[in-house]
């Protein structure tokens, strides 16, 4: 039961939307003035795929509010999945222009807004004079962003080290964070490593584990969450590591000292060092046989056709995520139109009981659904054991990708600065397959592209198989 509006975080996370928007409305007699209570009804429509919904509040919020100004998150996240750039790009510049908004408010806005959007060279052109310390720090590492978005990550990755994980802008950004031990590439390395989670989610740690397989070949001994799946580099490729890092200066422990990382330092640290560091597979499953009752079932129901993962949705995160992932309805006709292939259903949150109250999520010839309680761990497992996997830019697609697995990941027009301008692979998988929309929010060539994708792969497999039967 929600008692506050902090009660909401775990809620929208758990798509629990029905008990959110109850609380809501509940409030709306005491709170219905409050900017505090319009922003969390609009998040609540763009955590429920009610991309419309929500934007029409922070539009109302952004003529109304004159001190409010975190729904610039929700509002270019709506505009980035429904294609409306123009129409963001306007309450920017609405919200900008009021006399009543303060200036920095007014710059910060362009700042997030503008990098939301993929205007990377308006980002790219803006100064920070004038600017107080933790706003010139917001804006040093999304200019990073934007520049490794549009000119490759190592024009920018020196700049994102400096704005966003060396000791300086932890400690402007996160002050709340001790940083003693905190490892920001230091070359004399430690003995013990630590990895947390600073600003980062599963899909930076499996992302950026390749570096972790370089600590290891130094001698390094790196403690990180073994739970959810285990490092597994190849001794060659860590032994070439480790050559490159000893050329660049780096010395291999000769102590008993330990400190600290997050999976973003390890890559501003690191990557001008290793750059990709590629391997078609550095992980493994923390329990490969977690899901083997769960894998017999689907491919008894499978009957000989493609195991296929699919996660659509990242909506109920609470960072911005709506301009990256697909409502179901956008789905259908992947869905509907590849016979060959059984889908394994791994959505979580609002999405996923929308799924639940389709017809097609009771049809076990032809779908199964994971159990809401599945962990990280169990879900590396299964993709491990299925033929592919198709996902939005989220968590299990780095898994799949760093399992070696082949996949699809759909992009929107503007995507996240690791996926530079390539149009269909990525240096960071072998593996995997970019499906990108050429417009934002093109969402229909996004799924057009997928079914074909799926297509060809069914074709190559039978041909493999023709052409492996005996003459």
């Amino acid at each position: 039961m929600i008692q506050h509006y902090n009660d909401l975080h775990a809620k929208l996370y758990a798509g629990d939307l029905d008990e959110c928007f109850r609380f809501l409305d509940e409030r709306r007699a005491a709170d219905g003035n409050s900017a505090e209570h319009w922003h969390w009804r609009a998040v609540t429509h763009l955590r429920a795929g009610q991309f419309l919904q929500a934007l029409d509040i922070c539009f109302m919020l952004t003529r109304q509010s004159d001190s409010f100004a975190f729904q610039i998150h929700c509002l270019a996240d709506a505009c980035a999945h429904l294609g409306l750039r123009e129409v963001a790009l306007a309450g920017i510049e609405s919200f900008a222009q009021k006399p009543s908004t303060a200036p920095i408010a007014a710059y910060l806005w362009r700042v997030y807004g503008w990098h939301y959007l993929g205007e990377d060279d308006r980002v790219l052109q803006l100064a920070p004079d004038g600017l107080d310390e933790h706003s010139a720090y917001v804006l040093g590492h999304h200019q990073a962003r934007s520049r490794m978005r549009r000119d490759g990550i190592a024009q920018g990755v020196e700049a994102m080290h400096r704005y966003w994980s060396s000791d300086d802008a932890r400690r402007v950004l996160y002050p709340d964070i001790d940083r003693a031990g905190y490892w920001t590439g230091q070359r004399a390395l430690p003995a013990r490593m630590t990895v947390r989670l600073v600003a980062s989610g599963y899909g930076d740690l499996a992302n950026w584990a390749r570096y972790i397989g370089a600590l290891q070949g130094m001698g390094v001994h790196v403690d990180y969450d073994a739970d959810l799946f285990r490092v597994a580099m190849p001794e060659s490729e860590q032994a070439d590591m480790a050559r490159a890092m000893h050329a660049a200066g780096f010395v291999s422990p000769s102590g008993e000292g330990e400190m600290w990382t997050d999976p973003f330092s390890l890559f501003t640290s690191l990557f001008p060092v290793l750059g990709y560091a590629p391997s078609h597979r550095y992980i493994e499953p923390a329990d490969p046989s977690s899901v083997d009752a769960l894998v017999d079932r689907i491919w008894h129901r499978a009957r000989g056709r493609r195991c296929v993962g699919v996660f659509w949705s990242s909506c109920e995160s609470a960072n911005n995520f709506a301009g990256r992932s697909l409502c179901l309805p956008e789905l259908d006709p992947l869905l509907d139109s590849a016979s060959d292939v059984y889908w394994v259903i791994m959505q979580r949150g609002a999405e996923r009981q929308r799924w639940l109250n389709d017809p097609r999520s009771a049809d076990l010839n032809r779908f199964t659904t994971v159990d809401a309680d599945m962990s990280f761990s169990e879900a590396a497992a299964l993709i491990d054991r299925l033929d592919a996997f198709v996902g939005n830019d989220g968590g299990l697609s780095h898994i799949a990708g760093a399992l070696g697995k082949r996949t699809c990941m759909f992009l929107n027009q503007v995507a996240e600065w690791r996926y530079e301008r390539e149009a269909t692979t990525t240096p960071w998988y072998p593996g995997m397959r970019l499906v990108r929309a050429r417009e934002l929010g093109g969402w229909g060539e996004v799924v057009g592209a997928l079914q074909r994708v799926l297509g060809t792969d069914a074709r190559q497999a039978s041909a493999l198989s023709v052409s492996a039967q005996p003459s």
